[in-house]
């Protein structure tokens, strides 16, 4: 990739150690995938039903990243800005916004986000750095949890 990606584009923009916590958020969020669709495909015994419970929970995966998503990174205010034709902006007003859900609601919105891969792919996507050294905590543990359930659960199974 770098052998490629250097000559066409120029070397890195940003710190090597954010890039290598990026190839690292990215490769435990393939590993969680990949052990939740496994998870999936063990304890059911037909291939075609575990085949659409993995599409369906793609799609409540996305659903889910989306709505937590924007409950994590809720505003607690209204802000009015105003840009100039430099290109400066000044903040013209800011009042509380009464549809804020509350800080409690906000962080468990957030773990929620983060525990669910899709929601740290959509991190990673964004360019967002705010929880980047976070990440890879959530994702050993979301990896660890269905991993040690999927072996209690395949271990209880009559093999046919």
């Amino acid at each position: 990739m770098l052998a490629i990606g250097i000559p066409m584009f120029g070397g890195l923009q940003m710190p090597v150690q954010e890039f290598l916590m990026y190839i690292l958020n990215v490769i435990l969020i393939i590993i969680a995938f990949c052990s939740i669709y496994t998870f999936i495909t063990m304890v059911c015994s037909e291939i075609t039903v575990s085949a659409t419970i993995s599409i369906f929970l793609f799609i409540a995966m996305f659903i889910a990243q989306s709505s937590f998503g924007l409950t994590a990174n809720a505003d607690p205010y209204i802000t009015n800005t105003y840009t100039d034709e430099n290109g400066v902006t000044e903040i013209i007003s800011q009042k509380p916004d009464p549809r804020y859900p509350g800080d409690e609601i906000v962080k468990m919105a957030r773990v929620i986000y983060l525990l669910i891969p899709q929601g740290q792919a959509m991190e990673i996507g964004s360019g967002d750095t705010e929880y980047l050294y976070q990440m890879p905590i959530y994702s050993v543990i979301i990896i660890c949890i269905i991993n040690i359930i999927g072996i209690y659960l395949f271990t209880k199974k009559e093999l046919k």
